[in-house]
């Protein structure tokens, strides 16, 4: 099986550069899950209570605008109470320049609702810094101290992007697995070199990431295993994301890379651009893999489904959107890139990733 891998790889890398030798062994996969990397088992996490869902929000908005609390009663009642009639005024709830705005443009035009964040001790990540500070987690698997992963901070608190290792969070499980036009991710694994990959212990080991030209083959039970993909011939998709590291134990440990960047989609994400960002993988006795891709990324980006989902994203899916954003803001944390105001743009951030073996 390997031996049909090697040569279906080094097909590919004499027809889009991929730069291997010929004789090089390697391993491919699709992605068939890439989703943020939750740890919500429980409500400890969140001791006041969750954020507030649709009918909370169209409260405080009422109150704000100046509506008595019997008639606010009245509006958010279940039987009365419409996505339409949400839109109408939740919709419209920002101010700018004395004149209602869409909030979900102008997340700044709301006062800040102060979300409730994640209090838990434990999730999923790397110390990316190298500090351990007062908000940083222990990762339940590594036992790893200083792990930053603030983004999980800010949304482990809301019904809808709440998750676990083995139940990861449904809506953003669902978009991946269902929106997956343009989001054939490949991985290959390899060394780079005429010998055969030790799969326990390989001290030269490289994990690239590229785009894919078709979308993810299905079957009856999700992603299609050992089906064929070609990587995307578009002159600025042929270019893989890499990580260099080694295989300890069964798991690729990477290095730090500076910048990984991958192209999604409208419905998920447009692009994820980590800067800092390290990996780690499992390689599964069934032939799967699966692990953890974090750095830091743009706190504008990671914003844009929610801003994009808009008032649905807060009448179905208890997402106070303005809200989400200035959390973000609030909590970005590493002076990577900084804007001219001084404010930070980025967030520490951790996908869990899991693919099905691929030919590529």
């Amino acid at each position: 099986m390997r031996k049909s891998l090697a040569v279906a790889t080094a097909i590919a890398a004499l027809t889009v550069g991929v730069g291997q030798s010929a004789q090089a062994e390697s391993k491919g996969y699709i992605v068939r899950l890439w989703v943020p990397a939750m740890n919500n088992f429980d409500d400890s996490g969140c001791p006041d209570g969750r954020n507030a869902d649709a009918p909370k929000i169209m409260t405080y908005t009422l109150e704000r605008q100046g509506m008595g609390k019997e008639e606010i009663a009245k509006f958010t009642a279940a039987d009365v109470m419409t996505q339409e009639t949400f839109g109408k005024v939740a919709g419209q709830r920002g101010i700018k320049d004395g004149k209602p705005v869409n909030p979900y443009i102008h997340p700044l035009s709301v006062p800040d609702p102060k979300i409730r964040l994640d209090q838990a001790k434990e999730a999923f990540g790397f110390n990316l810094d190298g500090k351990v500070g007062p908000l940083d987690y222990v990762d339940p698997i590594t036992k790893e101290v200083g792990v930053d992963n603030m983004a999980a901070r800010v949304f482990g608190c809301f019904d809808r992007t709440r998750g676990t290792y083995e139940a990861p969070p449904g809506n953003q499980t669902f978009r991946w697995s269902h929106y997956s036009a343009g989001n054939s991710w490949l991985v290959e694994v390899t060394n780079n070199s005429d010998r055969p990959i030790n799969w326990e212990n390989d001290a030269n080991i490289q994990v690239k990431f590229y785009r894919g030209q078709q979308i993810p083959l299905l079957s009856a039970g999700g992603f299609l295993r050992n089906a064929t993909y070609t990587v995307d011939p578009h002159k600025d998709l042929t270019k893989a994301s890499v990580f260099k590291g080694k295989i300890v134990n069964g798991q690729f440990v990477s290095e730090r890379t500076p910048q990984f960047t991958m192209i999604g989609s409208t419905r998920i994400q447009p692009v994820f651009d980590f800067k800092s960002a390290l990996m780690r993988m499992k390689f599964l006795p069934d032939g799967r893999m699966e692990g953890f891709v974090g750095g830091y990324l743009p706190t504008k980006m990671v914003y844009f489904p929610f801003g994009d989902y808009a008032q649905a994203a807060e009448y179905i899916g208890g997402m106070d959107v303005p809200g989400v954003y200035q959390a973000l803001l609030k909590n970005a944390d590493t002076d990577i890139d900084v804007a001219k105001n001084g404010a930070r743009t980025r967030i520490s951030m951790t996908y869990l990733v899991r693919g099905e073996p691929a030919f590529i």
